[in-house]
C-alpha cells in the first residue's frame, strides 16, 4: 500500500480528520523531504498514534513544498531505516544529495536481504549503478522513460536533491486534491476513483476540497457496485476470511503490474478501488479467473476493463464461468 504525496507550499493545511484518515491506512513510518538553502532536508518518525503523525505534519510538512510518503510494511521490517525517503547519492561520494520516495510494489523484490525494503534493493541495484557517475541524468525525460518501463505504472517514485529539482516517475496515474499530488486514491478515503480524477486540481478550490471531511471506504467498497455475488455469500465469507486488505491490495498490485509487462498497459492502470471492490464481491478466485482469461487471449483488454468497472457485466461474465467450470 503506502500514500506518496508532493504538496505545493501554498496547498491549505489539513484537518485532523484528513490526517487520522492518512494513518488510518499507513501506520508503518512517516517521512519527508525537502530543499532549504541548498541542503536536503529528511525527517522520519514511527508514529504510534494518528496523534503522533499530527504533531509531525504541523511541525515538518505544512507550509512547505516537500514530499511526504506513508508507509504501510510490504517489504523489510518496520524501521526508521526502512521508512521512505532512502537516499540514492550523497555529497561526499558524488556531489549532490540525491534521496527518493516510493509507492507501490517493485517486482525485483528483496531476496538479497529480507530485512531491507525493495525500494533499498532497487536504489542499490539499479539507480546508483545508473547515476553515480552523472548525477543530473535523474531529472532528464530519458531517465524517467526509462525507469517508468522497468518499474511498471504500479509504481511511483519521487526524487529530490539538495538544489530543490524533483523528479516523478508515474505522475499521470496519481491524482491532485487539495494542492497536493497523491500516488493513489485507495491508500486513504479519496472522494473519487482514480478514472473520475479531474486532470487538474485548480488553486481556487484548494480550500474546499479538503474542507469536506474523509467518508471511510466501505469494506465493500463503491456504491455502484450492488446486487448479488455469483458466488454465494457463505463463500465469500470464508475466502474473506482468510484476507486482509493489506493481503488484499498486495495482490492487486501485484497482479496488475504484471499485466504491464504482459502489454496490457490499460488493463494495469485500472483504479485499484475497482479491483478491490470486485474481490470483495466475487471473491479473489474470481479475480484471479478474470485475470487468467486476458492473458491467455480469452478476453478483449476493453471486456477486462469493463469488468471490472461494471457490476453487471462482472456478475454476468463469472456466473458464465461458473457455468463453464461444471
Amino acid at each position: 500500500m503506502c500514500l506518496l504525496v508532493i504538496q505545493h507550499q501554498d496547498a491549505p493545511k489539513l484537518g485532523k480528520e484528513w490526517l487520522a484518515d492518512f494513518y488510518s491506512h499507513n501506520q508503518d513510518g512517516v517521512g519527508v523531504m525537502y530543499a532549504d538553502g541548498g541542503k536536503l532536508i529528511v525527517k522520519k518518525i514511527l508514529p504510534k498514534t494518528a496523534k503522533d503523525f499530527e504533531s509531525f505534519y504541523n511541525k515538518e510538512i505544512t507550509g512547505k513544498f516537500c514530499a511526504f510518503h506513508l508507509r504501510m510494511k510490504t517489504h523489510g521490517d518496520i524501521n526508521l531505516e526502512n521508512c521512505h525517503p532512502y537516499e540514492v547519492l550523497n555529497q561526499q561520494e558524488h556531489g549532490i544529495d540525491l534521496w527518493l520516495m516510493h509507492n507501490g510494489i517493485l517486482s525485483t523484490g528483496n531476496a538479497e536481504n529480507q530485512t531491507k525494503s525493495d525500494t533499498w534493493h532497487y536504489i542499490k541495484n539499479y539507480l546508483v549503478p545508473m547515476l553515480a557517475k552523472n548525477p543530473d541524468f535523474a531529472f532528464t525525460e530519458p531517465f524517467a522513460e526509462i525507469v517508468a518501463e522497468h518499474i511498471g505504472s504500479g509504481n511511483k517514485f519521487v526524487l529530490m536533491d539538495n538544489a530543490g529539482r524533483y523528479q516523478v516517475i508515474n505522475q499521470n496515474v496519481g491524482v491532485q486534491w487539495g494542492g497536493l499530488w497523491l500516488s493513489n486514491t485507495y491508500a486513504w478515503s479519496a472522494p473519487y476513483a482514480k478514472s473520475q480524477a479531474p486532470k487538474k486540481s485548480k488553486k481556487a478550490n484548494w480550500k474546499n476540497e479538503v474542507s469536506v471531511l474523509p467518508v471511510a471506504k466501505s469494506r465493500y467498497g463503491l456504491s455502484s457496485w450492488g446486487g448479488q455475488s455469483a458466488y454465494s455469500q457463505s463463500m465469500l465469507d470464508e475466502e474473506m476470511l482468510e484476507l486482509d486488505d493489506e493481503d488484499i491490495y498486495l495482490h492487486i498490485e501485484g497482479e496488475l503490474t504484471d499485466l504491464s509487462y504482459f502489454g496490457y498497459h490499460q488493463a494495469s492502470e485500472i483504479d485499484y478501488a475497482l479491483a478491490y471492490e470486485f474481490i470483495y464481491r466475487m471473491g479473489m478466485d474470481a479475480f484471479f479467473e478474470i485475470l487468467e482469461c486476458l492473458r491467455e487471449g480469452n478476453m478483449l483488454e476493453r471486456e477486462f476493463i469493463a469488468v471490472m468497472e461494471n457490476p453487471i457485466k462482472a456478475t454476468r461474465h463469472i456466473k458464465s464461468l461458473v457455468v463453464e467450470d461444471y
